[in-house]
């Protein structure tokens, strides 16, 4: 049965909000991240920016819910006839710069600020972050609301390391080699995605 995002916004509790879908983990159940998925995949079709086969690179935080979304995001890229790449744990900037250089979409599985109740799905066109004109768009698909047992649960396919090299690599091009010599540099880790390439 054929599911209008706008009517799923209204009905699950996961709205628009920064790049993409926001809820609570509760209400982000696997069929909600699957379709909104497949409405950002068909969106960019309408828009000829993407073509069947074409590379989406995923990535995560480290939220509990996080590895769960990236499963359920995979599903909906596989069956939308897209090849996933697995870009593991890194930060929205660093999947989302790799993917443009290469002119592919990504998803970035991330609730950024909010507590560990919540999550969110950063949607990034091939050329950048999606705007308002391709939030309209993505809310008028429809989409086969598939229930969570039907969704095919290939995994997820091992980490490549290319994205976070590249974004790595980016900041060492950069600065010289021996910028913070005599420097006594402070790292707070926290809880955030990018403490380990920091």
């Amino acid at each position: 049965m054929q599911t209008k995002i706008d009517r799923l916004m209204q009905q699950s509790g996961v709205g628009f909000g920064t790049s993409g879908a926001r809820g609570t983990v509760e209400a982000m159940t696997d069929p909600v991240c699957y379709v909104y998925t497949r409405a950002f995949l068909q969106a960019l079709e309408k828009q000829r920016l993407v073509e069947k086969g074409a590379t989406v690179v995923i990535a995560g935080d480290l939220r509990s819910s996080t590895p769960r979304i990236m499963n359920a995001v995979a599903a909906a890229v596989y069956d939308a006839g897209y090849t996933v790449m697995n870009a593991g744990f890194i930060p929205s900037p660093a999947v989302a710069c790799y993917a443009m250089a290469n002119n592919w979409p990504s998803i970035m599985v991330t609730g950024s600020h909010i507590p560990d109740d919540r999550n969110g799905i950063k949607f990034n066109r091939p050329d950048g972050e999606i705007l308002k004109a391709d939030e309209a768009l993505i809310r008028q698909q429809s989409i086969d609301m598939p229930e969570a047992a039907d969704i095919n649960r290939r995994a997820l396919p091992p980490v490549h390391p290319a994205a976070r090299q590249h974004y790595l690599q980016r900041y060492l091009d950069f600065f010289p080699a021996d910028a913070l010599t005599g420097l006594k540099v402070g790292l707070y880790e926290h809880s955030g995605v990018g403490r380990d390439i920091l």
